[in-house]
C-alpha cells in the first residue's frame, strides 16, 4: 500500500500537523513511543502553555539566531490561529497576567486529546512502538501514477511504508525520555540531510560556591540576569543544586562554563537608591534587621509585589556575616551594603550547564539552508517535509516553542497536500 501521507513522531508538531490537515487522507503517524505527546504532556508544568500573547510580530527575537529567518512561517499561522484552532475544537483558552496562554483547565491531556481525534478524523492511523532506522526515496513504480513522482520508504525494524509525503517531526534530543533522544539525526544524514551540531538548550545553570541548598523552590517573580552582558528578567528559581527559571533558562544558551552569571533579585531599584532608603530605615529602629529588610523589600507595588521572600533575606544576611535577629539599628553600614550587594548584585561562576535530560529544547538540527522557509520542504528532497524541534530552532520559554511546533506543522502539512499553497 502507498499512503497519501506518513507523519514520523506524534509530538507536538506532528500532531498539530495532522490534526490541521486541510482535507481527510489515508496516512499514518509513526511514533517510537507507547504513546503520543508525551513531551507536550509535560509543557508548562503540565498545565501546557500554548502559545504567548500580543502581537507575532514581538515572537520573533525569542528564537536566537535564527529567529528573524521563521518570520514566514509564524506569520502565516500565528498565535491568534493557534487560539482560534482550538477554541473552535471546544478548548477555552485565557491569557495569564504574564500573557502567557493556557487551556482553560490547565490540563495538557486536554490538549492532547483535541489533537490526537482531530489526526484520526483526518484519515491518520496510529503506530506505536515504531521505531524508524532508515528513510528511502524511489520514483514510482505505481501505474497511476506520474513515473517521477518521488515517493518516501519508512523503515521500521524490518517492516516498512511507503507514502508520496511524508513529514518528520521528530523532536530533538531534550528530554530523550519522551521519545525525542535525537535516533533521527543519523537517518537523516544517512538520506543526505545536513544536521547541525546539537546542543541541550533551556537549561538550568550550575555555578561555583551554590549557597541556596536550603532555599530550593523559592522563587522571585521578576529577576534580573546577566551573562555575557547579555540581561533577561523574569522569572527566576532556586532549586536543590542550581538556579533555573526562564530568567536563567533564557540565557543559557548564551553561557559556557566559566562565564560570569550575575543576579538581581531586586532589579527595581538602583543599588545606591535602596541603600540611602534603607540606610534611613534603619536609624533608630528597634525592630530586627530582618524585619525591616522584608517590610522594604516586600511594600508591593503593581511592578515589584512581594518580590523578596524572609527565608532568602535571612540567608543573605548570614553571608554578609550579620544575624538577620540583631536590632536594625545596631547594623553597621558595612553590613548593609554587604547586604544589599548581594540582592543587587550577586556574582558566580558558571561551573556546567544542565545536560539534555534536563533541557526543554535542542539547539541545532536539520538546517534551514535544507528547506524552502515558506513550504518546510526540503529543497533537494522533494514531498519530504519538516516541522518543529527536529530543525535548528529553539525558542524561549513562554510557549514560544509550542507555537514554532504548530506553526511549522500547520505549513508543513497544507503544503504537503495543497499544490501552490
Amino acid at each position: 500500500m502507498i499512503y497519501d501521507l506518513i507523519i514520523v513522531g506524534a509530538g507536538a508538531a506532528g500532531l498539530f500537523a495532522g490534526a490541521s490537515l486541510p482535507y481527510p487522507v489515508n496516512g499514518l503517524i509513526l511514533e517510537k513511543k507507547s504513546a503520543p505527546g508525551r513531551k507536550l504532556l509535560m509543557s508548562g508544568a503540565g498545565q501546557c502553555n500554548l502559545t504567548h500573547g500580543g502581537s507575532i510580530k514581538d515572537f520573533i527575537n525569542h528564537y536566537g539566531k535564527n529567529g528573524s529567518r521563521i518570520r514566514s512561517v509564524l506569520y502565516r499561522f500565528n498565535n491568534l490561529s493557534v487560539i482560534d484552532f482550538f477554541e473552535s475544537k471546544g478548548l477555552p483558552l485565557f491569557n495569564r497576567d504574564d500573557d502567557k496562554v493556557f487551556p482553560k483547565s490547565l490540563k495538557a491531556q486536554d490538549v492532547l486529546n483535541i489533537l490526537v481525534e482531530s489526526c484520526r478524523k483526518n484519515g491518520l492511523q496510529f503506530l506505536y512502538s515504531t521505531l524508524v532506522d532508515r528513510l528511502s526515496r524511489n520514483e514510482s513504480p505505481v501505474k497511476d501514477l506520474d513515473p517521477s513522482t518521488v515517493l518516501y520508504t519508512v523503515h521500521c525494524n524490518g517492516r516498512s511504508y511507503t507514502a508520496r509525503k511524508l513529514i518528520i517531526a521528530t523532536g530533538g534530543c531534550s528530554y530523550p525520555t519522551t521519545g525525542s533522544d535525537g535516533s533521527i539525526f543519523p537517518v537523516l544524514e544517512e538520506l543526505g540531510i545536513s544536521v547541525g551540531p546539537l546542543a541541550p538548550a533551556l537549561v538550568p545553570v550550575y555555578v561555583a560556591q551554590y549557597p541556596y541548598q536550603e532555599l530550593s523552590g523559592i522563587s522571585f517573580q521578576s529577576a534580573e540576569v546577566t551573562i555575557k552582558s547579555l540581561k533577561n528578567k523574569d522569572a527566576l528559581l532556586l532549586t536543590h543544586t542550581c538556579f533555573s527559571g526562564p530568567a536563567v533558562l533564557n540565557l543559557s544558551r548564551y553561557g559556557q562554563p566559566g562565564d560570569p552569571l550575575v543576579l538581581n533579585f531586586y532589579p527595581l531599584k538602583s543599588e545606591e537608591t535602596i541603600r540611602q532608603e534603607l540606610s534611613q530605615a534603619i536609624i533608630g529602629n528597634s525592630k530586627q534587621l530582618l524585619t525591616v529588610l522584608y517590610e522594604y523589600f516586600n511594600q508591593g507595588s503593581k511592578e515589584s509585589p512581594s518580590e523578596i521572600p524572609k527565608r532568602f533575606l535571612e540567608v543573605t544576611c548570614m553571608r554578609a556575616g550579620i544575624d538577620g535577629a540583631v536590632k536594625a539599628s545596631k547594623t553597621t553600614p558595612v553590613h548593609l551594603k554587604s547586604i544589599i550587594r548581594l540582592i543587587v548584585h550577586d556574582e558566580y561562576q558558571i561551573q556546567k550547564l544542565g545536560g539534555f535530560e534536563s533541557a526543554m529544547v535542542t539547539t541545532g538540527g536539520v538546517a534551514l539552508s535544507e528547506i524552502c522557509i515558506k513550504t518546510m520542504e526540503a529543497i533537494n528532497y522533494p514531498n519530504l517535509f519538516f516541522a518543529g524541534e527536529v530543525l535548528d530552532i529553539d525558542g524561549d520559554t513562554g510557549g514560544y516553542n509550542l507555537q514554532f511546533a504548530f506553526s511549522s506543522g500547520y505549513l508543513a502539512a497544507h503544503s504537503a497536500l495543497i499544490e501552490n499553497f
